[in-house]
């Protein structure tokens, strides 16, 4: 009766961990819960093998731990299956976000089960990871040009390690990873264009962020990507503006952060102007955006523009 609930941002050490609760087993079932939601799950775990032999059953999307919502109807389901699991089914609930621990689903599960939080990785573990899975791979890079993958990829490891497979890509066997070839292969992870929209909202120039936005359009950018930037830039805000009035040192905002030096000084210019409260409710708007768009009450774009106009105007 094993069940498990894996929270973080990180598609990849998300992946990892439910590797090692699955291991070698063959019996796998895949469910997206915002596509196939509480029945099929219910049917699924409901089932017993022929055979009698343990199966695993991954739940991806389940954002209901997070910002998402059952209906009474459902919560009841679901509680009832938690109280009496099929012995034969370790189901394993991936949300990527972060879970609400009020609610009484995701206290069950703490209390009964596992819950499992992976934390973004900070800049050293990152460079670490780099750097030891190239050695298994027999490849040799430098930490300078580590650190520009990871500046260029902002901080993000699922991102880091796409630009590490495609520099792979580019040599046909083992040797040393030359800074001059990272510089020419490994291309900008955002476009710029990405970055000046989420300064132009954060600094409240609502005609630029429009501007922006449109252009943004017309080049196809998903607004689900803008609002993820929006999203982290302002969670990084909020966290720095609260160490600032805890007195942190600088440096220890950095370090716990894992930010560099011009990162951290970028974002004491951002946070200046806010209090803690309007940050807050900046990113409380972003998530009730997000799951507008997704469940289809808002459109994606227009969203996105009551948005900036709600900050900024």
């Amino acid at each position: 009766m094993k069940i498990y609930v894996i929270s973080g941002e990180s598609y990849l050490l998300i992946n990892e961990e439910v590797n090692n609760i699955v291991k070698d087993n063959k019996n796998v079932t895949i469910l997206d819960w915002s596509q196939e939601g509480i029945d099929a799950f219910i049917m699924e775990a409901g089932y017993f093998s022929m055979f009698d032999e343990e199966k695993y059953i991954i739940v991806k999307n389940a954002t209901f731990l997070g910002s998402g919502k059952l209906s009474d109807k459902q919560n009841e389901i679901l509680l009832n299956y938690l109280e009496n699991p099929n012995s034969k089914a370790v189901v394993i609930f991936i949300c990527n976000e972060k879970v609400d621990m009020r609610k009484k689903i995701v206290k069950v599960i703490k209390e009964k089960y596992t819950l499992k939080v992976i934390d973004n990785l900070k800049v050293y573990e990152i460079q670490e990871r780099v750097k030891n899975y190239l050695e298994k791979l027999g490849f040799k890079i430098s930490l300078e040009s580590i650190n520009y993958i990871i500046t260029n990829c902002l901080n993000n490891y699922d991102m880091v390690m796409k630009e590490i497979e495609k520099l792979l890509l580019f040599y046909d066997k083992p040797g040393i990873i030359t800074h001059e070839d990272v510089l020419k292969i490994s291309a900008r992870a955002i476009n710029s264009n990405n970055f000046l929209f989420v300064d132009a909202v954060v600094f409240n120039d609502l005609e630029k962020s429009l501007n922006l936005l449109k252009d943004l359009k017309v080049m196809k950018v998903e607004p689900s990507v803008l609002i993820a930037l929006l999203a982290r830039d302002f969670r990084i805000m909020l966290n720095v503006k609260k160490m600032q009035e805890q007195g942190f040192r600088e440096y220890n905002i950095m370090n716990e952060l894992g930010l560099m030096d011009w990162q951290l000084n970028k974002y004491l210019d951002k946070v200046f102007p806010y209090k803690l409260k309007e940050l807050e409710s900046i990113i409380l708007k972003l998530a009730k955006l997000d799951l507008d768009i997704k469940s289809g009450k808002v459109d994606r774009f227009m969203g996105l523009e009551l948005f900036i106009l709600d900050i900024c105007a």
